[in-house]
């Protein structure tokens, strides 16, 4: 089985989900002398359900050591909200799908049109980074988050197996001590390299806007949820319901202001 070259010849492989901070990862560790590419889901790299593990038995055996793979974990509500504004807001100016930002959804929907849609795709999760990267890789490798350890007083979590080892993160614990957590998996001096901010994008107000505004069903909110029960404990040290009744409490309380 061939893979593409570029992959054979990696330090690092960010496999993490839309908006959990892949794009300043990856362009951090490459500004640092890594080589280091990123995907979402390994269709991204024209890979089918089934070949991760070749592909690290491969790269195994081309580069006698295992392939460091870093994946990061990021609250459902945030990253969600995120994703939405990327999908329909810079993805389609990036892939050319339209000439200019007045011709994308997120400029030409008002906020109350564009959080209607936004319910609706949680609803039915067919939202754009719906599902989990560190899913798939469970998917992929066999296993699942009861095989895995985050370490809080570390600040990051590690899986090692004969093909891989993975670091795992929590998004705003990773990004508030970015750099040392980095320097410590690489052992190396690291130099932040931000990348890909929502808020810094040409509709920063109109999302600012949109979350703050923004009331989401509970049922729907509890749906979501309860699909990444297993990562939400495993990160939050088991804190599942308080966790989701943290976010049911913010919508609840956010709905009577409104």
């Amino acid at each position: 089985m061939k893979f593409p070259t570029e992959l054979l010849h990696l330090d690092y492989l960010v496999y993490s989900s839309y908006k959990s901070g892949t794009q300043t990862l990856t362009n951090t560790l490459k500004s640092n002398g890594f080589k280091c590419k990123h995907w979402h889901r390994m269709r991204n790299y024209r890979l089918q359900k089934g070949q991760f593990r070749p592909y690290l038995r491969r790269y195994l055996k081309k580069n006698n050591e295992k392939l460091k793979v870093i994946t990061v974990f990021r609250d459902p509500m945030k990253r969600h909200a995120s994703s939405f504004f990327q999908g329909y807001g810079a993805k389609p100016l990036r892939l050319k799908e339209v000439k200019s930002k007045k011709e994308t959804l997120v400029y030409k929907l008002k906020t109350k049109e564009l959080q209607e849609k936004y319910i609706a795709e949680l609803r039915d999760k067919s939202l754009i980074g719906f599902h989990e990267s560190l899913h798939e890789i469970f998917e992929e490798l066999q296993i699942s988050a009861d095989d895995l350890n985050y370490d809080k007083e570390k600040q990051f979590g590690v899986f090692e197996n004969r093909f891989i080892k993975l670091f795992f993160f929590e998004f705003d614990t990773l990004f508030n001590n970015f750099e040392h957590l980095l320097q410590e998996i690489t052992q190396h001096p690291i130099a932040k390299n931000d990348s890909n901010i929502s808020e810094a994008k040409w509709y920063g107000k109109k999302y600012a806007d949109f979350k703050s505004s923004l009331v989401i069903p509970e049922d729907i909110i509890t749906e979501v949820y309860q699909a990444k029960r297993d990562l939400i404990n495993l990160f939050y040290d088991k804190q599942f319901d308080n966790k989701l009744s943290q976010a049911l409490t913010k919508y609840e309380k956010k709905k009577t202001r409104n």
